[in-house]
This record gives C-alpha cells, sequence and structure tokens, in this order.
C-alpha cells in the first residue's frame, strides 16, 4: 500500500520504499558537521568545500581541523597571512620575507626562509620541503612567486644562504637545487655574514 498519487516519480518512491524498511535517516544532518561527521565522509567534506590539499596520512583531528576551518582560509587565500598559517602548520621558525631581507629580491616575490639545521631545522626532509613548497602555492597570491631557501651555519653567529627550493606561479612547476660542489667554509665574508664577491660576482676564498 502506497500513499504516493498515481503521478508520483522513481525517486520518491524510492524513499517512501526505504521509509517502509525503517532504514535510521536520523544521522543525516550530522554528516555535514566535520565534528560529528564518520571519519569516512571527511574527504568528501574537504572535496566539497575545495580544500587544495587533503592528505591522507593526518591525524582524525588534523582531517576535522582542516574541514571546519575551510571557509575561514578561504577568505584570506592569496595574502601574507594564509601563507603565514601555511608555515605555521609545519614550524613555527619557518618565515616569509620580503624586501630587503631576501636573499635574492625581485618584483612580487617573496622568500620563504628555514633556520639552519644547528638550531632546529632537523625536522625538515626532502619530504616536508616539498609538502612546504606545495602547500605555500597553494595558498599565495597568483601573481607571485617564491623560493624556499635553508639558512646554513658557518661559524659561530655568522650565517650565510645556500642554494634552496624555487617555486613558480605555476603551482604544480617546482624545481630542487642543493650546491654541494663549494666549500661554504672557505669564502670570505662580511661581518655580518654575508658572502664576498669579486666585480665579475664570484664568491672570494680564504687561500
Amino acid at each position: 500500500m502506497s500513499l504516493l498519487p498515481p503521478n508520483s516519480t522513481a525517486a520518491e518512491r524510492a524513499i517512501e520504499d526505504a521509509m517502509l524498511s525503517r532504514i535510521d535517516f536520523s544521522a543525516i544532518g550530522t554528516e555535514w558537521n566535520p565534528a560529528t561527521c564518520l571519519p569516512g565522509v571527511l574527504p568528501f567534506l574537504a572535496w566539497g568545500l575545495a580544500i587544495s590539499h587533503w592528505d591522507s596520512a593526518w591525524t582524525l583531528q588534523e582531517k576535522r581541523d582542516a574541514v571546519a576551518n575551510a571557509m575561514r582560509f578561504h577568505k584570506i587565500k592569496g595574502t601574507r597571512a594564509a601563507v603565514e598559517e601555511v608555515l605555521d602548520r609545519f614550524h613555527p621558525l619557518l618565515t616569509v620575507v620580503e624586501g630587503d631581507g631576501m636573499v635574492s629580491p625581485r618584483p612580487h616575490t617573496f622568500e620563504v626562509h628555514a633556520p639552519a639545521i644547528e638550531i632546529g631545522a632537523d625536522f625538515l626532509t626532502p619530504q616536508t620541503a616539498a609538502a612546504i613548497i606545495r602547500d605555500v602555492a597553494a595558498a599565495k597570491p597568483l601573481r607571485s612567486h617564491f623560493n624556499f631557501v635553508q639558512l646554513l651555519e658557518v661559524q659561530a653567529t655568522l650565517f650565510m644562504a645556500a642554494g634552496g627550493m624555487a617555486g613558480t606561479m605555476f603551482r604544480e612547476d617546482y624545481a630542487v637545487t642543493h650546491d654541494t660542489s663549494r666549500d661554504w667554509s672557505k669564502i670570505l665574508q662580511t661581518d655580518d655574514g654575508e658572502p664576498i664577491r669579486d666585480e665579475d660576482g664570484n664568491f672570494l676564498e680564504d687561500e
């Protein structure tokens, strides 16, 4: 016995059949809530909210937080604040540098600086560095380029910048470079720890 009219749709009849089967629909409303939904629903919520990166290795709480914060993050995406929030997620020692503090200052370019291994960058594996570049590229302004630079301790409190990792406005196009061909300990430096170059731009070394 059906209570539906003769012109009812197939979908309406299917819903009626489900209700007659006493299927529990009480949890449907909670599935859109990242705090209460089943863990298997979270990736679909992330897709629906256009989260730029989803890591299956995250803890359950990290996944719930990512979905819960998606709309707030979309409002600041494309700003320095969004980039800094991404970096804080990885490590508090990662910093955004613009202008005169950059190793290679250029218009519409910024740098992400990581500290030397000796002062706390032991967290920085190749996989972590690649993840940082990927997430920063998704959060930065579209017109901006950026470089990922790790600072190397040379002696005492002096430091110099080594070749790092470059990201471009094409978010999938990254290059990773590490300069291991030079003995950086022999490079002459200023009192501020900056490398000294000759007129041709070559580093001066202590013979």
